[in-house]
């Protein structure tokens, strides 16, 4: 049989743990405010595993002639983010002709609106009337496809959704933003 002081040392000890370390040593970041309805999906297959110390390549596409500065940043801000979480899993930058696995990865967006319609009738003719009024957010995709250089085939894919609110910030919280969401893409990445 345990003593009740056993039982309350031991109950202490816990709370203790639980209130100092938390449940988990990984420490979470909370989503930016800027984002809601955040999701992650991930799928692999069974070669998506690379030793550590492998490199890695952009896929590098056909420039855009038509790019803006805006989107060049974005583009950037997309790569700095991919290339801090690869490091951290102990990956490196490598050249197209010596490296384990590419990285493939592209952006997308679509624009909320609603479209009110209202029918009014005024001296015997009908009037129908429609309002287009754009939403307060964006709904953002980003996928993130990782191919083996071996066998160019797809063995990691991953994409991360979210709805962005429309307003003014930072680059610096733009940076902070596309950090997030590559971070929590990337999580499953190698699968273990």
């Amino acid at each position: 049989m345990f003593s009740t002081t056993r039982v309350i040392s031991m109950f202490s000890l816990v709370l203790f743990i639980l209130v100092t370390g938390g449940c988990n040593s990984e420490k979470k970041a909370a989503a930016p405010e800027t984002f809601s309805n955040v999701s992650v999906v991930t799928a692999h297959g069974s070669d998506a595993q690379f030793p550590a110390g492998s490199k890695y390549a952009f896929v590098e596409f056909a420039p855009d002639t038509e790019q803006t500065g805006e989107l060049a940043l974005i583009d950037q801000r997309i790569q700095t983010a991919l290339t801090k979480e690869l490091r951290k899993k102990g990956y490196r930058p490598g050249e197209y002709g010596d490296v384990k696995f590419f990285v493939g990865y592209t952006l997308g967006v679509q624009q909320q609106i609603d479209v009110l319609i209202g029918k009014s009738k005024a001296a015997g003719n009908e009037w129908i009337t429609a309002i287009v009024t754009p939403q307060n957010y964006v709904s953002g995709a980003l996928l993130v496809q990782i191919i083996n250089a071996k066998t160019m085939e797809p063995v990691w894919l991953g994409v991360f959704n979210a709805d962005v609110k429309l307003v003014s910030v930072s680059e610096k919280a733009k940076q902070e933003r596309t950090a997030y969401a590559v971070r929590e893409l990337l999580k499953s990445f190698p699968p273990k």
